[in-house]
């Protein structure tokens, strides 16, 4: 991905899905290694492989900041 990405641990695909749906984020689909979700305006993508999720920036509106979305995605994916 040569978007803006970060890698997280991932232990549980579903659990983290039904996290970030509850969050009121896109829905993501624990049982493809990769993909993309939009929710607001922002497309991430993903690619899962060993134990670790890596979660790209995609596209986003100018006026919400790539600090604003890493802060969500952190409260996410890193707790």
């Amino acid at each position: 991905m040569s978007a803006p990405s970060k890698t997280y641990p991932l232990p549980d695909p579903a659990a983290l899905a039904d996290k970030v749906a509850a969050a009121g984020g896109p829905k993501l689909d624990p049982t493809q290694p990769t993909g993309e979700a939009s929710a607001d305006g922002v497309t991430i993508g993903w690619n899962i492989a060993g134990g670790e999720i890596t979660v790209a920036v995609l596209s986003k509106p100018f006026y919400i900041s790539l600090s604003t979305i890493w802060s969500h995605v952190d409260n996410l994916f890193a707790s």
